[in-house]
């Protein structure tokens, strides 16, 4: 991907024009840069979610039949008479988060649920019925504190609520904010003025797209080789024009209505400073965009933290270390259950094994 245009500028000039279009150039090296940025990482997300499918997922779909397998040894052992009352706290230790880890992994292994309600403090049913009031309560407190009437789904996770809280808070604050006192002319006078500018910004991206539509469009064409060849065309810029994606539009400007950098600074002050903030705010958008991938807990998160990466050398280091790791864990776990088929072997084991305090 390279730069659309840019503009002719020396570096000794110093006036306040040449400044701004320094800034244009600058701007547009830095949204191609944060475009490939995007890219690679996207088709790296792609590539290492099939990687993980094919070499990581197999692996810790073992280890998880060990755990369930482990969990089955240990509550058959449970009552050996060569164990004692702590020994026996430790087996229940044990299960109860051996259980919780497949729990977590979403994994539905015969017969778990009945084994972890013998040995957890709360039965799984009586977890989920903690689970929903507390929701309950919290919803009441927000109602009684805040004003908030929230109306939550079922799966909805303490995080989720607080962010449909937050969400019904603006909400109020805005109509709170529109009943108050009426507008200065002042502030009127201001709130035009940015709706004006905000108008004048859509523009930007709107004349290149109509100067494009005139040239492009498929209907506006005889001949059927070039109707198809338009149609592909147009497609592009329609796309662009979704995105909101000037840097797009410059480029298929430049390429089809043959605009370089020079014929910008044609243009009013006024209007290129338009260009300016729209460049901008489509940095800040991908500079987002590429900061929000995997950011969140979860399988993504995985991909974006242990198999990607910009460099191709790391990159393969990375994933070949994500398998080794998974291999020696699948050893741990394969040489802990061989510990729990045997009390003798468990009960030497357990020596060393100390349960965690909350």
């Amino acid at each position: 991907m390279e730069k659309p245009i840019s503009i002719n500028v020396t570096k000794s000039d110093k006036s306040p024009q040449a400044k701004r279009y320094k800034q244009f150039n600058a701007l547009l090296d830095e949204i191609n840069k944060l475009k490939l940025e995007l890219e690679v990482l996207q088709e790296q997300m792609s590539s290492g979610q099939v990687f993980f499918n094919a070499k990581i997922k197999p692996l810790q779909d073992k280890r998880l039949a060990l755990l369930a397998e482990d969990v089955r040894a240990l509550h058959s052992l449970y009552p050996h008479k060569v164990f004692n009352n702590r020994d026996r706290e430790k087996i229940a230790f044990l299960i109860v988060s051996h259980c919780e880890n497949l729990f977590r992994a979403q994994y539905d292994f015969e017969g778990l649920t009945q084994i972890y309600n013998q040995y957890a403090e709360y039965t799984l049913e009586e977890q989920e019925a903690q689970k929903r009031q507390a929701k309950m309560d919290l919803a009441e407190e927000l109602q009684d504190n805040f004003g908030l009437d929230l109306e939550f789904e079922e799966d909805d996770d303490f995080e989720q609520i607080f962010e449909k809280a937050q969400a019904d808070a603006e909400r109020k604050r805005q109509a709170e904010k529109e009943t108050k006192q009426p507008k200065t002319e002042k502030q009127q006078v201001k709130e035009e003025r940015e709706r004006r500018r905000q108008r004048d910004i859509h523009k930007v991206r709107k004349n290149i797209y109509n100067e494009l539509v005139k040239l492009l469009h498929p209907d506006l064409e005889m001949d059927e080789a070039k109707k198809v060849e338009k149609t592909e065309r147009i497609k592009s810029v329609n796309e662009a024009y979704e995105r909101k994606d000037l840097f797009a539009l410059l480029n298929l400007q430049a390429e089809y209505l043959n605009k370089q950098g020079d014929d910008l600074t044609l243009m009013p002050d006024k209007e290129f400073k338009n260009y300016l903030q729209v460049l901008k705010t489509q940095e800040q958008e991908l500079l987002h965009q590429l900061n929000s991938v995997g950011i969140h807990q979860g399988f993504d998160a995985y991909i974006r933290q242990h198999l990607c990466h910009p460099n191709p050398i790391t990159l393969k280091m990375l994933r070949k270390k994500a398998v080794l790791e998974e291999k020696e864990a699948l050893k741990a776990y394969q040489h802990n259950l061989n510990l729990s088929k045997s009390a003798t072997t468990l009960k030497e084991a357990l020596q060393y094994f100390e349960v965690e305090e909350d």
